[in-house]
């Protein structure tokens, strides 16, 4: 498996690459030029660095062959074998004597430089001993061009190798830079090209793809988290199209819940005003219907009012000091009323608490227990509906627990979670949306607490929670 590179080793790659290639590219220009500096030069079409050194050597015979005549101030025509040539006669010393006068400057030690040929600068010089008396008394200087530049100056093809010699590394090194960025441009791009499809895909709702193909340790980071998003999105977006899916049947199920309880008094309104002009005709059952059809609607009322408010993240519970075993005692007797007329159904309450008062929100808490209660009075036709409250210190918290067991028919549902999310439908009852156990959820959430379902193993169903005592 081929290992990704970084982007950072790329960019010093691409610096080592133009460099190299840069320094091969130069190299051969310059081995062609030079060949081709001798090619001309042997033509004669240019002069070499060296051409006037030929020069010199007939120069330096001519000054040996005539010495004394040089001492006493005949000295040779230098000027027929090149104008460019310069000669000056000094002594030891470096004093003038004759001819050109400072060809050379002061800082050269003439009685060092006796015999040799220093190159310095442009030009070359050649220091030609004169004696008299068998001893050296003067030294010719001699001073030529030495540069294959100064050489041809007035020759085109010499300026144009030069020009080239030294312009060629400069575009070589452009030409390079451009090459092998593009390259590496082209193959950066194409990453984000992928990137940028993928967002085309994620903008018009398309989240079934994931991002692949891309190359480069950075790159590869920047697709895992593409990718770790796509999943998230596509879960969000299914998420929202289950609660607007949820809320659309909610909306249809309230509507069928409202209408329900309408058509019920329309039906009673519509019997009364056929009937009340008969004899003895007794209103009563009627109003008692009607009545409790108009309780139904304004539990159903109060219920989503409620729904919205523990919804609200700021959504605040009025603690104060409760009196749990006497609210308990006063549902007891509420709800024993209420089945006061079904002899077969049985109501106990076993509250065991150490304290006689707890700081809590009573209001909520009693909506909590009215609907865990009324749902088991609902489903429970005999037998027995049992409510256990006991307390427990941890730390320095109070949890307060609640157990609520029926002989109902039980949940239908294996997995008894889904009894606390909003919009849950009953199976048996699909146009009726329960939001009793969700609202209780919430409320027992924001007492700190938790609450949980399960069916009995003899029959019937058990709804669990605790919550914590408020702070002052």
């Amino acid at each position: 498996m081929k290992k990704n590179k970084t982007i950072k080793r790329d960019f010093y790659l691409l610096v080592v690459k133009v460099v190299l290639a840069t320094a091969i590219s130069s190299a051969v220009t310059y081995l062609c030029l030079i060949y081709l500096i001798i090619t001309l030069a042997t033509n004669d079409v240019v002069k070499p660095t060296n051409y006037f050194v030929k020069d010199l050597d007939l120069i330096e015979k001519k000054v040996k062959e005539n010495e004394e005549a040089i001492f006493k101030g005949r000295l040779i025509p230098i000027h027929r074998y090149s104008e460019k040539i310069q000669g000056e006669v000094v002594d030891i010393s470096g004093k003038h004597l004759y001819g050109d006068r400072e060809i050379i400057d002061d800082q050269v030690d003439i009685s060092q430089s006796i015999n040799r040929e220093i190159v310095k600068g442009s030009y070359v010089y050649r220091f030609i001993p004169l004696k008299h008396d068998n001893a050296i008394q003067a030294v010719y200087v001699l001073k030529a061009p030495f540069g294959f530049i100064i050489n041809n100056q007035n020759r085109f093809e010499a300026v144009l190798i030069y020009a080239v010699m030294f312009i060629s590394p400069l575009i070589f090194f452009i030409v390079y830079l451009i090459f092998f960025t593009s390259r590496l441009y082209k193959s950066l791009f194409h990453n984000v090209k992928l990137l940028l499809q993928a967002s085309d895909h994620i903008a018009s709702g398309n989240f079934d793809f994931q991002v692949s193909g891309l190359k480069r340790k950075e790159f590869i980071k920047i697709q895992d988290s593409f990718n770790t998003m796509i999943s998230a999105l596509k879960e969000m977006v299914e998420r929202l199209a289950k609660t607007d899916d949820e809320r659309k049947m909610m909306v249809s199920s309230i509507a069928h819940d409202i209408r329900t309880p309408l058509t019920v008094i329309q039906g009673q309104i519509d019997l009364i005003q056929d009937l009340r002009k008969l004899d003895h005709f007794d209103v009563t059952p009627h109003l008692e219907i009607i009545r409790k059809n108009c309780g139904k609607m304004t539990m159903l009322t109060d219920n989503l009012s409620l729904l919205y408010k523990v919804e609200n993240d700021h959504f605040s519970l009025n603690g104060k000091e409760v009196d749990v075993r006497q609210i308990l005692e006063e549902k007891k007797l509420e709800i024993s009323t209420m089945v006061y007329h079904q002899k077969s159904i049985n109501i106990c309450f076993d509250v065991n608490l150490q304290k006689s008062r707890y700081i809590l929100d009573e209001a909520m808490l009693m909506r909590v227990l009215d609907n865990i209660l009324y749902n088991s009075l609902r489903f429970t036709k005999s037998g027995e509906i049992k409510l256990e409250v006991y307390d427990e210190k941890e730390g320095n918290e109070w949890k307060i627990y609640f157990r609520c067991s029926d002989t109902g028919t039980g949940f239908k549902e294996n997995d008894t979670s889904l009894l606390f999310q909003p919009f849950y439908q009953d199976k048996q009852y699909k146009n009726h949306v329960g939001l009793g156990l969700y609202i209780a959820k919430r409320i027992v959430n924001h007492h700190g607490g938790e609450i949980w379902a399960y069916n009995n193993e003899k029959g019937g169903a058990t709804v669990e929670f605790y919550i914590k005592e408020l702070s002052d």
